[in-house]
């Protein structure tokens, strides 16, 4: 609970409250007190009954800055225009995006126009144009005021490089774009990109880092397009969430022409990340995975949760910022630079792996693929990658294909002591049983070939032709029920 004060706050954004927050320091002593809130504390009906009778009835002056639209927290919205009017303080509700949005002023009991000036400054300043923003608020709760921007002031751009963030190197391995988001940067919430930045050149890599309002705003993306048209990059690590396509278009990241790696800002805590098997909640997966895999991106790792920072007294408010995971940050840097050095060597000396499904795992069913030729698929894909300069050699026919790979012998082979070091690698919660079923069966016995049973275990396959190897994935059906089904003391993988 808070007790009440003359101006409240309240946001579902982190940033903003941050920003408020930076703000608020700068408010000489005797001014009205201010409360902020988040309104994720905010979401069962009682709790939002409560905060009215309490804090809200109380106040002079309430500023809601919603993310989502009414829809999202409509009796909380209902609740306060209720409230507003009965109680008579002040309500401006702006959205949390650039558009306008006629139910929130509705609700509202400030004017329009105030409405619009309170949604510019959150739009387009920082910590200097909140700060006037709070003075203005402070006057208009004493008395019907004017909106007057400050003369000094000028709008902060949607998008722009971040030189804290950038990092020179003589004689760079290669060129790398952080991109992050403009409320971050507002809000001073910048230290992942920092510790990425330290990490991308501390592998040999220059870096620059730009933030952006969205990756579908139009200033954005024409300042993206000419960072990217004066530097390309080799690698990009996208930051921001959510698809950037836009109707009929592909996002503006992709005229670089170069590997977009996703890194996560994760929305929970690091206590919160460790004990969730999948890692992040529904809502970073789907803001930071499912919706970024349609633009192409490559998912990597949550490289930030949320921490708590210095607790403000007089805000009654504990901000949350992101704090960056080391390893996870260096785990990102490592994979970027092997994109880096895959994308410098030429394409006549790197080794492709064309791996073919082996589900439902019964005879005849290797490659499967309803409705599809998975040997002419092959072909077709084989084809592609010779004319586009990669070193691969002649393949049998579509139609002896899949026979093929079947039936050639084995010819690589993974002890069973290794495989395991590699599971004792892995954090995922989902290889704990494989990990199980490899640590019995060599105590007991020699490992058999269908021990692989997980998707990422015994690989079968064609002979390597040139720098190509076509592989069948792990039959995961068959696991072995006794030594005697063992028919080698070692794992195998099949490279056939």
């Amino acid at each position: 609970g808070q007790t009440p004060a003359g101006l409240l706050f309240l946001s579902f954004s982190d940033s903003d409250l941050n920003l408020v927050a930076a703000a608020a320091q700068r408010r000489p002593d005797d001014a009205v007190s201010l409360r902020l809130a988040n309104l994720g504390t905010l979401k069962h009906p009682y709790s939002v009954d409560l905060y009215i009778e309490k804090a809200a009835s109380q106040a002079r002056f309430v500023l809601i800055r919603l993310l989502g639209g009414l829809d999202y927290w409509r009796y909380g919205i209902e609740e306060f225009s209720r409230a507003a009017r009965a109680q008579k303080f002040a309500l401006a509700i702006v959205p949390g995006d650039a558009m306008e949005d006629g139910r929130l002023d509705a609700a509202s009991t400030v004017p329009a126009v105030d409405l619009r000036s309170i949604h510019a400054a959150f739009q387009h300043g920082g910590t200097e144009h909140i700060a006037a923003l709070l003075d203005f608020i402070e006057s208009r709760a004493r008395r019907p005021l004017a909106w007057r921007e400050p003369p000094s002031l000028t709008a902060i751009p949607a998008a722009g490089r971040f030189e804290a963030g950038c990092r020179k190197r003589d004689h760079a391995k290669g060129q790398a774009l952080i991109v992050f988001y403009r409320s971050l940067m507002l809000a001073r919430d910048t230290a992942p990109i920092g510790a990425l930045a330290d990490s991308l050149a501390g592998r040999g890599l220059e870096v620059t880092a730009i933030f952006v309002a969205s990756l579908k705003d139009a200033d954005s993306i024409a300042f993206v397009r000419a960072e990217l048209s004066r530097d390309k990059p080799d690698v990009i690590v996208n930051t921001t969430g959510f698809s950037a396509r836009l109707e009929g278009e592909a996002s503006v990241l992709d005229g670089a022409d170069a590997p977009v790696l996703q890194a996560i800002f994760a929305s929970a805590t690091e206590a919160q990340w460790r004990e969730n098997p999948r890692g992040i909640g529904a809502a970073d997966l789907a803001m930071n995975i499912v919706l970024p895999e349609m633009d192409g991106r490559l998912i990597t790792r949550a490289i930030a949760c949320k921490a708590e920072a210095g607790h403000l007294a007089d805000l009654e408010f504990t901000p949350r910022i992101h704090a960056p995971l080391a390893s996870r940050v260096n785990f990102v840097a490592d994979l970027a630079a092997a994109w880096v050095g895959l994308r410098k060597t030429p394409r006549a000396n790197r080794k492709i792996a064309c791996i073919l499904s082996d589900y439902p795992g019964k005879e005849g069913r290797s490659g499967y693929a309803v409705g599809l030729d998975t040997g002419k698929s092959v072909a077709s894909i084989a084809g592609s990658l010779r004319e586009a300069g990669y070193c691969i050699g002649p393949l049998p026919h579509p139609d002896e294909l899949i026979r093929h790979l079947e039936e050639a012998a084995a010819t690589e082979y993974l002890a069973c002591a290794d495989y395991a070091a590699v599971l004792d690698r892995c954090a995922c919660i989902g290889v704990r049983w494989t990990r199980r079923l490899v640590t019995a069966h060599s105590r007991s016995g020699p490992c058999a070939p269908a021990i692989c049973s997980s998707p990422c275990s015994r690989l079968a396959g064609a002979p390597q032709i040139a720098r190509r190897t076509i592989m069948i994935q792990a039959c995961r059906h068959a696991i072995p029920t006794s030594p005697s089904m063992s028919g080698s003391a070692n794992l195998k993988i099949s490279m056939r």
